[in-house]
């Protein structure tokens, strides 16, 4: 319930005043690691300005004390992640990013079965 209770408490505060929105928002953001985000992108190739977008990448914003975000974008087939940290604490994100790979490697696996 803690997803949905949060996703409640994030929509009340943007129909409060600043001042009350902005308390819950540091509320929130110092009880806050990382953030994740999937977003869904046009499932077939687009242009602009007559030229075909190859792929599409997207960044978390981050907020208050929030270390580290990951974006998951889908479009026109093919999946982008994009991460972000603050060095102050993550000291190598390289270590983050390289086991992607791996994890997906085992989820495929387990939707395999």
């Amino acid at each position: 319930y803690q997803a949905v209770l949060t996703f409640a408490l994030l929509g009340a505060a943007g129909m409060a005043p600043r001042f009350i929105e902005e308390q819950i928002l540091r509320l929130l953001t110092s009880k806050t690691t990382a953030v994740m985000t999937n977003v869904p992108g046009a499932p077939q190739t687009r242009f602009l300005a007559g030229s075909k977008i190859e792929r599409e990448l997207a960044w978390v914003p981050q907020a208050g004390d929030i270390g580290i975000g990951v974006s998951i974008l889908s479009y026109n087939g093919s999946v982008q992640f994009g991460l972000i940290t603050d060095r102050n604490m993550v000291d190598d994100p390289q270590r983050i990013a390289d086991q992607f790979a791996h994890e997906f490697e085992k989820l495929l696996w387990l939707a395999l079965l």
